[in-house]
This record gives structure tokens, C-alpha cells and sequence, in this order.
């Protein structure tokens, strides 16, 4: 069955004017006209830089890079909220876009008269809106709001009734910018499920997302934009791969041992301080090497810091993030009996953690300091470590598992006949 083109972008480029730092003050006409009457006011700067690519019925397509690479760039150029440089775009049938907050509605309408305004605009007509009434209102959970003007609606509750009604209005496209991201875990999963059902029923979508597990779980394919160029296209788990590989901080140069004395820190109680965090490439404590080590190998992390006297049970703990956000492991020293030097002062806690449970990838190392239940001391970014896809024995891991954790169990396999 052959699939049409939903989307074609051809040679899309975008390029806006901004003023320059060293534009002309006003006071520059007065004191040297000349110079400034001839002097530049504004740069140009290319958002977007030759981006071509195909979108067919019933895909969907993720849009990842790092702030500022023109992901939102291209999803207005793609709306129509504003017209390349040069290129052009291509696209089938009705579009719904949902780009930020509020997106297309009318502040002082009601929730009911911005749906139907919605509709509208897509072409539909009040019969074919009111049939799918009901669905938005229920997906949206606004309950009695639906009558009050959307002025008066949190963020939150204008984001589910602009959602509801991308989802369920009759357009053939949708396009879903990271906005999602303000929403609640529930509802996140929400419009998870949602973009998955309209993608079956044959609806092309482009998701632009930084959560990559959402990325890897809802898109087929996937654009990785980079100042502006697309800089990798293809299967989801492979461009997500080179992504999160390329964002992985340069460990080749990092010091033996980082110092948190001046790091960043929130709320903290104080009486005791972080002064620094030792990466060590094995449990023995021996060769010390940069903050990466390969697949399956075993490393550990020796965490300084000074406690005043008389604290009671102070425990030091770590806890390693990955590159999307989630939290992979927590150890504290509290876990297992462990005897602490009495009186305060400089102490120094070591933890071995076994390297076969994490997945190739970035990490970032948070430490604490806490006594009873108060926090101490507390860096949230202390570190960053890379575990590289190469393992430990030289030869690369039998395939990349699924999961935030990939442990390494022993199997046993028998024969029944």
C-alpha cells in the first residue's frame, strides 16, 4: 500500500535580522554622526540552513537538538506562522499545531466557543465539532470550566483543552512542539497515548521533544538539527544514540579530582561541606584516569568533606542521573553498617559501584551530605561520567538493552529432551 507525502520540506532556510551589540546609541548621532549613520545596526543570523526532508501519511517524526538549534525554527515555518528565506514546504491536507501555551485561542471566548472557533478554521463544520465535543471535553478534564473564558484558565488548563483539541479535531497533521513538557507526568503519558492512537489512525505527527525516552517510545524516525542543519536522520535509536553521545562532556581532560567548594548548591542546612569527589577506575583505588570507563567495567568515587563535631549518624550519599533526565542509582552510606571517624573534620567516603548495571551513556553524579533527615550539604551536578559502548573485555556489548539499568545476571540454560 503505497503511503502519501504528508510533509515535504525542500531546502528550507530561515534567516532573521537582530540588532548588534555594537549597534549606534542614540547618543553616537550627537557626538559622531558619521560614524554612526554608516555604521551596521543589525546582523543576520540563519535559524535554518538547507533543510529538506519527507514525512508520509501515519509517520511520526521526532525533532531533537539543544536549545537555539531551530527545532522551533522549523515547526513555524511548517505551521505557516512564518514563511522561509528560501526552499519551501509542502503540506497535505488540514494542520493543527500546538507550539506554545494558548496557542489559537481567543483569551476572551470560553473554552466551548475557542473549540468550535478551532474548528472552524480547520474547515469543519458546527456538526462535525460538536460530535467530537464530548472526547475534548472529557480528555481535557476541565470539567465546569468549559463556560468560562480562557483568560482565567491556568496554564495547565489551557494546555489540556489545546491538546484535546489537536487531538481529536479533523486535521491531517499534527504538530506538538515541546510545550507537552509543562504538563503533569499523568497528562504527559496522557498525550503519549493519544499521539500513538492518532498515528494508527493514519494522522502524521512531528513531535519536537528533549525527553528522549518520549522521543524513542512514540517516533519512527527521527531529525537531529544543529545550528540550524540537520546533522543526522534516520531510526529513532540510532540518531538518539549519536545525540546523547555527542552532549556527553569531554572527559579526556577532566581533572582527576573536581572541586565543590564553589560548585552550585540549593537548600542546605549547613554543618557539614563538600569539598571534592575523586574518580577512580577501579574498586582498588588504582589508576586514576579520566571520568570514563568502558562497558562493564567496575569504577569508584571518593567524596571529600568536612563535618563540624558532634553530628548525629551523618550520612554521604550519591546518586547518578543519565542524559534524559531520570534517576538511575542512589547509594548512601548508610546503607550497610559503617563506621564513621568520631570528632568531625576533613572525612573522605568511598563508594564502588559496579559498572555492568549501567547503560553506555552520560551520567551526572549528585552528592549529600545528611544527618537524620536534614540535608547538609547537597550538589546536584558534582561530576559527569561517561560509560563508553566499548566493554571491558574489548569487544562491544551483544546489543544495547532497553531500560534506564543494564544488568549483567548469569543465565542457565538446559535441555528438556
Amino acid at each position: 500500500m503505497t503511503r502519501h507525502v504528508s510533509v515535504r520540506a525542500e531546502h528550507v532556510a530561515k534567516t532573521y535580522n537582530i540588532p548588534r551589540e555594537d549597534a549606534p546609541l542614540p547618543s553616537d548621532y550627537v557626538r559622531r554622526p558619521r560614524w554612526a549613520l554608516r555604521a551596521p545596526r543589525t546582523r543576520s543570523i540563519d535559524a535554518l540552513r538547507d533543510v529538506s526532508f519527507e514525512l508520509h501519511e501515519g509517520e511520526v517524526l521526532g525533532v531533537i537538538g539543544r536549545n537555539g538549534a531551530g527545532k522551533s525554527t522549523l515547526l513555524k515555518v511548517l505551521s505557516r506562522i512564518t514563511s522561509p528565506t528560501s526552499g519551501r514546504v509542502v503540506m497535505r491536507g488540514r494542520v493543527a499545531s500546538l507550539l506554545e501555551v494558548g496557542t489559537g485561542f481567543h483569551p476572551e471566548l470560553t473554552g466551548r466557543e475557542n473549540i468550535y472557533l478551532n474548528g472552524m478554521l480547520l474547515g469543519m463544520t458546527s456538526q462535525q465539532v460538536t460530535a467530537v465535543f464530548d472526547a475534548i471535553c472529557e480528555f481535557a478534564s476541565i470539567g465546569p470550566y468549559i463556560n468560562v473564558p480562557i483568560k482565567r484558565y491556568s496554564s495547565g488548563m489551557q494546555l489540556r483543552l489545546a491538546f484535546a483539541v489537536a487531538a481529536h479535531l479533523a486535521a491531517d497533521t499534527m504538530i506538538i512542539d515541546e510545550v507537552l513538557a509543562v504538563g503533569d507526568a499523568e497528562f504527559q503519558r496522557k498525550c503519549l497515548g493519544a499521539m500513538r492512537d492518532v498515528s494508527r489512525a493514519g494522522r502524521t505527527t512531528l513531535f519536537v521533544s528533549h525527553n528522549m525516552s518520549a522521543i524513542e517510545s512514540l517516533c519512527s524516525r527521527v531529525i537531529w538539527l544543529e545550528k540550524g542543519e540537520i546533522r543526522e536522520a534516520g531510526a529513532t535509536d540510532q540518531v538518539v544514540r549519536s545525540y546523547l553521545r555527542a552532549g556527553a562532556a569531554s572527559t579526556d581532560d577532566a581533572p582527576e579530582v573536581v572541586e565543590l567548594s564553589n560548585a552550585p548548591r540549593g537548600f542546605q542546612l549547613g554543618g557539614a561541606r563538600l569539598n571534592t569527589i575523586r574518580f577512580r577506575r577501579d574498586a582498588a583505588l588504582s589508576d586514576d584516569g579520566p571520568w570514563q570507563v568502558n562497558f562493564g567495567e567496575s569504577f569508584a568515587l571518593e567524596v571529600g568533606f568536612s563535618l563540624k563535631p558532634g553530628l548525629i549518624e551523618p550520612i554521604v550519599g550519591i546518586a547518578l542521573r543519565n542524559d534524559r533526565g531520570e534517576d538511575v542509582l542512589t547509594s548512601h552510606s548508610g546503607d550497610l553498617p559503617t563506621r564513621w571517624p568520631t570528632g568531625g573534620g576533613d572525612t573522605t567516603a568511598v563508594v564502588s559501584v559496579g559498572a555492568p548495571w549501567l547503560r553506555p551513556g552520560t551520567y551526572f553524579i549528585e552528592v549529600a551530605v545528611i544527618s537524620g533527615v536534614q540535608l547538609l550539604d547537597h550538589v546536584s551536578n558534582a561530576a559527569t561520567l561517561v560509560v563508553a559502548e566499548q566493554s571491558a573485555d574489548g569487544a562491544p556489548p551483544l546489543q544495547i538493552k532497553k531500560g534506564v539499568v543494564a544488568p549483567m545476571w548469569t543465565w542457565s540454560i538446559s535441555s528438556l529432551g
